[in-house]
């Protein structure tokens, strides 16, 4: 009899069969998953990289500026130096200023304050007079234009005094601050000595000088500025400001004296470069040295530019 496989034998060759194939098809899948996320790994940094980038660019560039230093070290060491040594070190205390027109130039000593005005305030009064008064009333037999001239060409006290009478103290400052001139007060007549051991003083500063004269020069040519120019022009005290200058030098100035003070304000008028000085100075150690240096002052600033 020939040999027969039994049906139990043949059904367990069946299940090997299948369970061998199911062994490789799980291996094969193993092996294809395995590749997959091998490469999906190996492909990560590269996207990381790529996603980093981009964020990076897109954020907003800052803007950077570079100053250039050589234009302004050029233009700083070209700029014109006026030496004010021997001026301020002619008294204690020296305001000074200087203002070229031409150029819109300032050299300055950059600290004004309320200073002892002596006798220069009484530019302040004609502005008010030119500005705020009938010149042709009569005080005292002559015109206030006249007391004008007095006070302003010759330095006249007493023309001063009556003018400030006249016009009433309280409502000249109130003009003054009005104007602008935040320094300048009147607290005294003209060598009113007992209110001035009483600590009252008139005042005004290296500013509101300024701006007088800037204010002069600029409305020269209409009135009232063109006549207060003209009368400051016949100013007969030139011990100061025009002390050092050629008499073809035309000087418009307002001094000022006391027994400790040595003021000169004014317009120095060249052909080429006008310019505004002030000079304001308290406790002097000599006269002659103080007008001196303020005279060597004017003169080195009109050799500027």
């Amino acid at each position: 009899m020939g040999r027969h496989s039994s049906p139990e034998k043949s059904g367990n060759a069946k299940y090997i069969l299948i369970g061998m194939l199911f062994l490789i098809l799980a291996g094969s899948s193993y092996l294809v998953v395995n590749t997959f996320f091998a490469q999906q790994q190996e492909s990560t940094p590269s996207a990381a990289k790529k996603s980093t980038s981009k964020k990076t660019s897109s954020k907003p560039k800052l803007e950077t500026t570079t100053a250039s230093t050589g234009n302004t070290q050029q233009s700083s060491e070209s700029e014109p130096q006026l030496d004010a040594t021997a001026l301020t070190a002619s008294a204690d205390q020296v305001y000074y200023g200087v203002h070229y027109f031409n150029q819109d130039k300032d050299i300055s000593s950059n600290n004004s304050a309320p200073t002892a005005s002596a006798s220069v305030i009484k530019v302040f009064i004609m502005e008010y007079a030119f500005t705020q008064a009938d010149l042709t009333e009569m005080l005292e037999g002559k015109t206030i234009n006249d007391w004008i001239i007095s006070m302003i060409q010759q330095s006249d006290n007493d023309a001063a005094n009556i003018l400030i009478t006249h016009f009433g103290m309280e409502q000249l400052n109130e003009s003054f601050q009005t104007q602008g001139y935040q320094d300048t007060r009147l607290e005294r007549l003209m060598l009113d000595n007992e209110a001035r051991n009483q600590g009252k003083e008139n005042y005004t500063s290296l500013n509101d000088c300024m701006f007088f004269l800037k204010k002069l020069y600029q409305q020269q040519a209409a009135y009232p500025y063109s006549t207060m120019l003209n009368i400051m022009e016949g100013q007969t005290l030139r011990t100061k400001i025009p002390s050092k200058l050629s008499e073809d030098i035309l000087v418009a100035n307002k001094t000022g004296e006391l027994d400790n003070i040595e003021n000169d304000i004014g317009l120095v008028l060249t052909e080429k470069n006008p310019f505004a000085i002030v000079v304001l100075s308290q406790n002097y150690q000599n006269v002659e040295e103080i007008r001196g240096a303020i005279g060597d002052f004017t003169l080195a600033a009109t050799e500027m530019y």
